[in-house]
């Protein structure tokens, strides 16, 4: 969850630099703040799908336990209520 919110706010720290970039920039140079704003959000796209795959393959894995033979198998009674 804190991992999530971490890259989340990475991806809103992009855009804030972005939009800051895309307001410095004269009106009259349309075709530059367009190219600033598709950056933004290609770039916030990009930095949440890597974010999430790295964090997602650096998380350790469980390994479903499965027994070699029937010795390791236990069950146990039911108890009626």
């Amino acid at each position: 969850m804190t991992a999530q919110l971490f890259i989340i706010g990475f991806c809103l720290l992009w855009v804030l630099m972005c939009g800051r970039m895309w307001w410095v920039i004269d009106a009259k140079n349309v075709w530059q703040r367009r190219a600033i704003a598709i950056g933004a959000g290609l770039g916030a796209a990009m930095f949440y799908l890597i974010g999430t795959m790295v964090w997602s393959s650096v998380q350790p894995k469980q390994e479903a336990i499965v027994p070699a033979s029937g010795e390791e198998v236990r069950i146990s009674p039911r108890t009626s209520n």
